[in-house]
């Protein structure tokens, strides 16, 4: 193809010469000097590629035998955690993550949570995988990686004694740590175990969110979980110190996990929405709902810290008890529990928020009249009536005066309530009466008459 090419670019007569070449020629030889060209290039680009890929798998080969070096000069094999460490090295970009899981006897790999409650057998070694990969590596390349196990500096099993396990997790599935776990004889069980000695006593969790007991005497424990920083953390069931149960059986390994998470703080607006001054119930409790379940604050708190939800949380004000449970019901504190009135009105439901800003709770709002030294007022929800769903289970709350009054507004969830007064909590209490002022923060109140002259009903339930 090279000769007739040359014939042509350079042909015999010397007339023919003189005629230059023409397009098809030019095409084809700018054609040809590309493919050359491109050929070239790319030859070129793959070996510098190369070059720099084993180059870099040779620094990622060394990253990973000092990761192992580094695992191995941990002094307590217990704190040998997973984790992924981000290394620059010559202006490559290199992740080293290492990947950590005990060994048993009987076979078990796990990082911390024990497969069953017995039967796992007991800690022989840590199995260590460490991975590296890098910034820009080809994609037939494959990662660098190192495995090896590690074995305890000293004895950490007694044939006659166990092994707890306790693992904590976040929100987001990932090991928590720095949390302190205590581990106490459980004398509610038929047979509790022993006081810990102090080599046993386990420490904070590490990055996997794994704390190790060794060397339990055998028996039912509990462990109990706590931020020793004073930072508020909470479980899926509000608890900030969350407590489970354990059998220990010599010879063997047993744990529990725990869900345990930053909280969210959330600030209450109570008795959103009046204007004016109305005193609060000195213990006041408040229903809050989420997709965890539904849990009662038995504090008038401003705020209250949560486990942190996506979904947010449903603010109710008062104890409400869905029927239909093993206990006895309260509906009446939750505006959409409330029937569709005849006028039309309905109660609306509370709406799920989130902790950016203050949450509305809303309340009932009543103005009742005091005799003379009166400053005890005790309100106590009774027969259902003017529409109210009912609260079987029956809420009661108190309020205290600071001065003698001859009125108070108070707020209540609502409901409907039989209010009485007194000179203080000890003494005898009478009836009162509604003041002249009567009202509540949605829809309508219901004041009783004759013998029922101290009942009053605060309805939520406005025009649709």
């Amino acid at each position: 193809m090279f000769e007739r090419l040359s014939a042509r670019l350079r042909p015999a007569d010397p007339a023919e010469r003189e005629a230059g070449l023409g397009i098809v020629e030019v095409v084809v030889a700018l054609l040809v000097f590309a493919v050359i060209t491109t050929g070239s290039i790319v030859a070129v680009g793959t070996v510098l590629s190369m070059t720099a890929d084993n180059r870099s798998r040779e620094v990622a080969a060394n990253l990973a035998s000092q990761a192992v070096d580094t695992a191995r000069s941990i002094t307590d094999i217990a704190d040998i955690a997973t984790g992924t460490t981000p290394v620059t090295v010559n202006g490559t970009e290199f992740a080293v993550k290492q990947s950590v899981s005990w060994i048993t006897t009987t076979g078990l790999d796990s990082a911390c949570a024990p497969a069953n409650a017995a039967g796992n057998g007991s800690l022989l070694y840590k199995r260590l995988n460490v991975t590296v990969t890098w910034k820009g590596m080809r994609s037939a390349t494959s990662a660098v990686r190192s495995d090896t196990v590690i074995a305890p500096g000293s004895k950490i099993n007694d044939p006659e004694r166990g092994t707890i396990l306790v693992t904590v997790k976040g929100a987001d599935g990932a090991g928590v740590s720095g949390i302190t776990v205590t581990i106490e004889p459980d004398k509610t069980a038929s047979a509790p175990g022993k006081a810990l000695d102090s080599s046993s006593v386990p420490g904070l969790t590490n990055l996997d969110g794994c704390a190790v007991a060794t060397k339990v005497v055998p028996g039912s424990y509990k462990i109990t979980l706590t931020r020793a920083d004073g930072q508020q953390y909470r479980d899926p069931f509000q608890s900030a110190a969350p407590s489970k149960t354990v059998v220990v059986a010599k010879g063997d390994t047993t744990g529990q996990v725990f869900t345990f998470a930053p909280a969210d703080d959330y600030t209450m607006n109570y008795v959103s929405g009046y204007t004016g001054i109305a005193l609060k119930p000195a213990s006041l409790d408040t229903t809050i709902k989420g997709a965890n379940g539904t849990y009662v604050a038995t504090t008038p708190d401003d705020h209250q810290y949560l486990y942190p939800l996506s979904s947010g949380y449903q603010f109710i004000a008062g104890t409400y008890v869905p029927a239909g449970g093993s206990t006895a019901s309260c509906l009446s504190p939750d505006p959409s529990a409330w029937p569709k009135a005849a006028d039309g009105k309905t109660g609306k439901a509370q709406p799920y928020v989130l902790p950016e800003s203050p949450v509305d709770v809303p309340m009932g709002v009543v103005t009742v009249k005091l005799a003379s030294g009166q400053r005890f007022i005790k309100a106590t929800t009774t027969t259902a009536a003017n529409g109210d769903p009912g609260c079987a289970a029956t809420m009661t709350y108190t309020f205290t005066l600071t001065s003698a009054a001859s009125q108070a507004t108070i707020a209540l969830p609502y409901g409907t309530w039989r209010l009485q007064a007194a000179s203080n909590s000890s003494s005898t209490l009478s009836n009162i009466t509604l003041g002249s002022i009567v009202g509540s923060i949605l829809g309508s109140l219901f004041p009783g008459t004759g013998s029922n002259a101290n009942v009053v009903t605060l309805d939520p339930r406005t025009a649709p």
